[in-house]
């Protein structure tokens, strides 16, 4: 039995909790430690799902009120992992956690084959530790901060520093809470990219609520219906409901910066990307930052996309419901109903006509949408044969002298990438976006760069994609490092810069050409 088992903190990882209350047994021995926290020493330390709580409740001291409900809604991953898996999938987590086996945990929520890799190393933020020394006179590891892909803290505006507590590996059966000790990094780091902070306080915003409230969990296909309808509203789907996939891939990446996405490990390129498969019928299940993204991109909040009331119906799935509607009607609909709706509806739109005599067949038919939807269901050959001829093709604009424009263009295109290449700071990205919204002129859309073969090689050649940015990035790193006497170690160089992965070979390549 736990003698003195401590209350969590807000929002501390059950890990944590386990950790303080091993130090409060006053055990040396890890074993032993186990043996009061679970009745036995078999138990693995796990830093997302801890499995056993069951044996941790009935281990708690006489009159403890904490319940297994609240540590595992509370005090693990559970509410993230389990918030876009369906009810059964969940409650079979829900159960695991409270076994003393909890075997396939990590399995079951993809953690180890999801393509967003675990941390390795607990994760801190020198300011929060800071506040809890003087508040609680000890520290506790936070759960947020221990989220795949979250490194900045959204409170201070800084990076989190890495400690040297390993979060999986030898270490399986020991609980390690954080001390000055191993949470030795005192160097604060601010967010220098604002626009990035935004974006990502709004990503770790809706993480926090996935821990914090109580979604419905919901089947695979809710999700793909919920954001194919999203997509239609937004205009990124045809008639029929095709997705215009790299129009939506362009979009999100100028939303959110490559930078961002390669700190979240959720980029996007080539034609077969996690982005495309999310839009596509859900076979499998993706990771819940990923969730996040498209949700936050499509401007969709949880609630919009949990919510019952809210799922609207996409292209495709209300197409089915419409075409069962039109067979049950048909069956129903008796020769009499059918020659008397056919006449009001006939002369419902032969009014429309004669009242709007210059209108087009766009216009008409948005005057009375249900008149016209029940003639081109029944009654077709009338309504082609009372429709207004096709208006013929609106005169071309004025004639451009494309020559001239594209000197002229090209003129302010070159001063406008000289200004951003000079900007002083964190460098970001140098996109197509961002050159036209300096301009506030929409000149350099496709169609107009077919016209002006000069802008469009100088902005081929200058528009930045992810590996030439990444570079780039990484050498401003190594000389901010270097003017600093910092040490160009590679998580000094990946924080600085802001990227997940630089190969060592790489590294090596930039440092000898940052110091010539």
């Amino acid at each position: 039995m736990i003698l003195q088992f401590p209350m969590p903190y807000g929002g501390e990882l059950l890990y944590s909790l386990l950790a303080r209350a091993g130090l409060r047994s006053g055990n040396v021995s890890h074993r032993a430690i186990l043996i009061d926290l679970f009745g036995m020493d078999s138990f693995t330390a796990s830093v997302e799902l801890q499995p056993g709580i069951s044996n941790i409740i009935s281990n708690l001291p006489v009159g403890s009120t904490i319940s297994a409900d609240q540590l595992i809604f509370q005090n693990t991953m559970y509410p993230f992992f389990t918030a876009f898996r369906d009810e059964e999938q969940a409650h079979r987590i829900y159960s695991s956690l409270l076994d003393e086996h909890g075997r396939d945990l990590h399995n079951a929520i993809g953690l180890m084959s999801s393509a967003i890799k675990p941390l390795t190393h607990f994760q801190f933020c020198i300011l929060c530790n800071q506040e809890d020394i003087n508040r609680h006179g000890e520290l506790y590891w936070r759960r947020l901060f221990q989220v795949p892909g979250v490194h900045i803290c959204v409170k201070h505006g800084i990076w989190l520093s890495e400690s040297t507590v390993s979060a999986r590996g030898s270490t399986k059966y020991v609980f390690t809470a954080p001390t000055q000790d191993n949470c030795s990094d005192y160097h604060v780091q601010m967010v220098a990219d604002k626009e990035m902070l935004g974006q990502y306080s709004c990503i770790v915003n809706n993480i926090e609520k996935l821990f914090n409230f109580k979604y419905p969990n919901r089947p695979l296909d809710w999700f793909y219906y919920r954001y194919k309808n999203q997509l239609m509203w937004k205009g990124y789907t045809s008639e029929k409901g095709r997705v215009d996939h790299q129009r939506v891939q362009k979009d999100f990446v100028d939303h959110y910066g490559s930078e961002l996405l390669n700190i979240l490990q959720s980029s996007v390129s080539g034609e077969s990307t996690w982005l495309k498969l999310i839009f596509q019928k859900h076979r499998k299940g993706f990771h819940p930052i990923r969730h996040i993204l498209v949700m936050q991109f499509l401007g969709l909040t949880p609630e919009d996309v949990f919510d019952a009331d809210t799922l609207g119906t996409s292209v495709e799935y209300g197409s089915t419901i419409c075409k069962a509607k039109r067979k049950i009607m048909k069956k129903t609909m008796t020769e009499e109903y059918r020659e008397r709706a056919k006449k009001e509806r006939r002369e419902a739109w032969l009014q429309i006509r004669s009242q709007y005599p210059h209108h087009g067949r766009l216009e008409l038919r948005r005057l009375d949408p249900k008149v016209y939807a029940w003639l081109y269901l029944y009654d077709r050959e009338f309504l082609i044969e009372h429709m207004p001829e096709k208006m013929p093709p609106k005169a071309g604009s004025m004639r451009h002298d494309w020559d001239k424009r594209d000197q002229e263009i090209l003129d302010r295109v070159t001063d406008i990438v000289q200004q951003l290449m000079d900007e002083k700071g964190k460098p970001r990205r140098l996109t197509l976006k961002r050159i036209q919204e300096i301009m506030e002129a929409q000149c350099l859309m496709p169609k107009h760069l077919k016209k002006m073969p000069l802008t469009k090689m100088f902005l081929e050649r200058m528009i930045e994609d992810s590996e030439t940015f990444r570079k780039r990035r990484v050498l401003w790193a190594l000389g901010e490092l270097k003017s600093n006497d910092e040490a160009l170690t590679l998580n000094r160089v990946k924080l600085k810069a802001g990227v997940s992965q630089i190969p060592e070979e790489y590294l090596i390549e930039l440092t000898a050409i940052a110091q010539k």
